[in-house]
Formats: C-alpha cells, structure tokens, sequence
C-alpha cells in the first residue's frame, strides 16, 4: 500500500513538475516574442534603391515638422521624439503574432488611405520583408535586386494606400507583403494563364474591380462574373477547373472522356462567354 502511494505521489510530483516547466517556457517564449526593441537597426547594402530609401527616412524621422504631424495623430501611447518609435509600436522586428503592433499598424493603414506621410510609415515598417521579396525575385529579374525592389516597392505603396481595412482588420503586415509580391511578380502570369484557357478578349471584356482586391479573391472574382453570363453548368465547371491550373488531361481523366472532347468543351465555353458578353454589350 505505501509502495503504491509513493508511486503516486511520484506522479503526481512529475506531472507538477512538467506543468511548471511549460508554464515557465510558455511564458519565456511570451516574452521573447513579445519583448519591443528599444532602437531600430535599418537596413544596410550595396544596393543604391535601399540605401536611398534608409537615408530619406534617417531625415524624415527626426524632422520637427514631421513629429508635429504624426504627435497629432492620437495614436497610442506617448508623443515620439524619432519616427522609429512609431516603427516599434507597429511591430517592427517582432512576430506577426504580435496582436498590439497589428492593431497599431492597423491605425496606421486607416490614415494611409488618405495620407502620404502615414504610407511612408507604413512602407518602411514593411522594408525588411520586402527587402527578402527583392532578394529571392531579384534572381530571375533581368534588372537584378535592384529593380525587383523597385517593383515590390512601388507595389506596397498601392497596396497600402488601397488596403481594404473592412474586410482584413487583422495581419495587417501579413497582408500587404504577400500582396505586393503577388501584384508585383505573380498576378500577370497567372492572368496571362487564363487568357489562354478563356480567350485574351474574354479576359479583356470583364470588368475590372473599383478597389484593389485580395490575390486570393482575384480569380475566384473573374469566375463569378463569368457566372453572371448565363453558361451552362458543363461550361462554367471547364473554366473553373482551367482557373485552377488544371491540365486539359487532367480533366479528361477525371470525366472519363478524351483530350479532344475537352479541347471541345472548352471552345463551346469560351463560345458562349463571348455570345453573352456581347449580347450585354
């Protein structure tokens, strides 16, 4: 009977003693990932496009009439002596699971809509990552690094000042970095891909969105407006499975018929979106 009880309380010492121990490195973990940095190392190189944009926000930073600006936001927290506070309070450096740097960001993004100065903010909150867009595209880019950040860039400027802060409150980083790199290198070859499955002039004749829409959205926006064009059920399923990449043999095997009765089905489908655009027309 003791040797029982000894094994049990030997037990349940372990137990207790595993518990405190996730505790502990939950909470160690906590605060390593949400720890703010005091000071912000900008980014360094050779490349004369980031060097550019580090030193015009060097000057930027600490201008007084800058600081009045922003110190007039009513962002949270106190007024900021140097824009790299702002940068901080934003999430610079942390994980995106830092929620009270998103929802700072989140501020930041609203203003930007409306405001040049608060989209710079927010670029140079995002320089880093975009930086590792550049590098990595950089290599199939006939122009080098340097020119693929120039167009991750000047796509994060577009994203920023068009996010749709109704419909993705949250990730805000998250977000308009894989937006940029999707408008800036993804999102014509993938338009390129169903102008060969649809038709150029299909492609062409539907209309284009009044605001910027999520990468994810995009081609699932092109089908529903193809939807509205009354084709049949066999038509609309051949697009759809054109839209995800889907090979023509593909899509014989998985109807059981041959290639040729899908090359067929697909000129009946891009048949009839013509008819029916150009009956709206």
């Amino acid at each position: 009977m003791l040797l029982v009880f000894l094994l049990a309380v030997r037990v349940a010492v372990r137990s207790a003693v595993s518990a405190v121990r996730i505790i502990i490195c939950m909470t160690t973990q906590t605060a390593r990932t949400c720890t703010r940095p005091t000071t912000i190392i900008h980014p360094t190189g050779k490349s004369s496009t980031v060097r550019t944009l580090v030193r015009e926000w060097s000057a930027l930073s600490i201008a007084p009439s800058t600081l009045r600006r922003v110190n007039g936001w009513g962002l949270p927290g106190k007024r900021v002596a140097n824009l790299d506070e702002v940068l901080i309070r934003a999430g610079f450096g942390l994980e995106a699971t830092d929620s009270v740097g998103d929802q700072y960001l989140f501020k930041l993004v609203i203003r930007a809509a409306n405001d040049e100065l608060a989209t710079r903010i927010v670029l140079q909150r995002l320089l880093p990552p975009l930086i590792s867009i550049a590098a990595r595209r950089g290599k199939l880019a006939r122009g080098g690094f340097d020119e693929a950040l120039t167009d991750t860039v000047a796509q994060a400027w577009i994203q920023i000042r068009t996010y749709p802060i109704e419909k993705r409150p949250i990730k805000i980083a998250s977000n308009l970095v894989r937006d940029s790199e999707y408008f800036a290198f993804v999102r014509d070859s993938r338009l390129k891909q169903l102008a060969v499955a649809w038709g150029d002039d299909a492609i062409d004749k539907i209309p284009t969105p009044e605001t910027q829409i999520n990468p994810e959205d995009e081609v699932v926006n092109l089908l529903a407006e193809a939807s509205k064009w009354n084709l049949g059920p066999r038509s609309l399923s051949v697009l759809q499975q054109l839209a995800d990449g889907k090979s023509f043999r593909s899509i014989a095997a998985d109807a059981g018929v041959n290639i040729r009765t899908v090359h067929s089905w697909r000129s009946t489908a891009i048949s009839e979106l013509r008819e029916q655009m150009q009956c709206a027309g």
